[in-house]
């Protein structure tokens, strides 16, 4: 059977069983072994163990459950209401001060917690209802938390920048440093638009009363020094060489358990709960890994990668076009599926068509977690509208969330043009690893 033929019959098979309900790991691997029996025949089947235990055999890939455990653990301790209570003192006189104050909590909490919805449930949690308290319009007090929360997928330490750099074998040291710089300047625009929102309607955020003084302010800080603390010992231990990715995730683990020990929060309980969620999560994420490398294996098998690359030369489109256009696949797959499964079926497919127009695979990783970051707040699975909808009051609906969230997507495409006209901007810290 021609590969053409059998690429065309894993597709739709593997769409219908997407949307008939199945998960995405069962749809991946079925498809995935009716692919090889149609290329290689039964005796094809041999290969598949052989491939996952390839790809799962991995030292990188061990610190996506450390990785996940230090968020979860950090998420215990508290740290999220304490990050946005000291971004509050700052900019308590400011117009729209509290809705910044969220977008610089998820941001600080997001070098704390590679997984987006950790961090819109730990600040939504706390931040929506003080800001609905305190006169603030529905849309502005979720909208921000609900955008900012997916600044964890860019911020490292990012489960995304860890399964793509497994994919793409570029080094996730330095797409975790790549972040760093496009995770800020997002930060910044987000909080520049809730700024220039709020003077023109002004009534959507109404200044507080209440007259925090200088004392109270730099009071606020000696709360959050250990997390301080815990984001420079991972980052700077990777930047300077001293640790790989999967050590530093060691580190920020022994690090979370220490602030949960020394807030008086550690028991059998508490343990306990940390390690299911961990275990849930990373099987989660592993077999969706390994269902996404044996799909991978085929492509590879059909040489769907190099079709893609004669068809778009072919149709001698201009660079900016394919790029936009491989964005708009990843904003269009992220609406249906979890962002660690777009990355794993459109790396293999994507990521050879930029090398081909000169793009770095470093950069492209850059690009694209910038790019997943919309997915998850734009319908109809944004996982983050569903996270924000869960913490929020019953009055507020997921039509209400999903309005709010809307705005910060321009947002996020006018910080992935930025990126995408000086890539050197996102390439520059990376460049000077130790």
């Amino acid at each position: 059977m021609e590969a053409t033929l059998i690429i065309t019959i894993v597709f739709v098979l593997f769409f219908i069983l997407l949307s008939s309900g199945q998960p995405v790991f069962a749809a991946l691997a079925t498809t995935s072994i009716v692919g090889i029996l149609l290329l290689q025949g039964p005796r094809g089947l041999g290969a598949v163990s052989g491939v996952l235990y390839d790809r799962l055999n991995s030292f990188t890939l061990v610190a996506v459950p450390l990785f996940i455990l230090m968020g979860e653990a950090v998420f215990v301790t508290g740290i999220g209401s304490e990050l946005y209570t000291a971004a509050n003192s700052w900019l308590n006189k400011v117009r729209g001060g509290m809705a910044m104050a969220s977008v610089l909590a998820c941001a600080v909490f997001g070098a704390l917690c590679g997984v987006s919805i950790a961090g819109a449930a730990a600040i939504g949690s706390f931040a929506i209802p003080e800001m609905l308290k305190r006169g603030y319009h529905k849309s502005l007090a979720v909208g921000p938390v609900t955008a900012a929360g997916a600044l964890s997928l860019l911020i490292p330490p990012s489960i995304a920048f860890i399964v793509y750099g497994e994919v793409a074998d570029e080094s996730v040291g330095k797409l975790f440093l790549g972040g760093v710089v496009p995770g800020l300047v997002l930060a910044l625009l987000m909080v520049i638009y809730i700024f220039v929102f709020c003077l023109f309607k002004p009534h959507y955020a109404p200044i507080p009363t209440e007259v925090i003084s200088w004392r109270e302010r730099f009071k606020s800080l000696e709360k959050i020094w250990p997390a301080l603390t815990l984001i420079a010992l991972i980052l700077g231990t990777i930047y300077f060489g001293v640790c790989t990715p999967t050590e530093s995730a060691a580190v920020g683990c022994v690090g979370s358990f220490l602030i949960i020990l020394m807030r008086g929060k550690l028991g059998w309980k508490v343990i306990r709960e940390i390690l299911q969620r961990t275990m849930l999560t990373t099987g989660m994420i592993l077999i969706i890994f390994a269902s996404a490398m044996l799909f991978g294996y085929l492509l590879t098998r059909l040489q769907a990668p190099q079709m893609i690359i004669s068809l778009v030369q072919s149709a001698q489109l201009p660079p900016w076009a394919v790029l936009t256009l491989a964005m708009a696949i990843l904003i269009v797959m992220g609406m249906f599926m979890d962002i660690v499964s777009v990355i794993l079926i459109s790396t293999p497919l994507l990521l050879p068509m930029m090398l081909e127009l000169g793009h770095s695979a470093l950069w492209y990783g850059i690009i694209v977690g910038i790019t997943c970051e919309m997915a998850v707040i734009t319908p109809p699975i944004g996982l983050n509208l569903f996270v924000i909808k869960g913490v929020s009051p019953d009055y507020i609906t997921l039509q209400d969330i999903t309005m709010a969230a809307l705005p910060f997507v321009f947002v996020e495409i006018i910080c992935l043009i930025i990126f995408i006209v000086w890539p050197d901007l996102c390439l520059w810290l990376p460049n000077r690893m130790g």
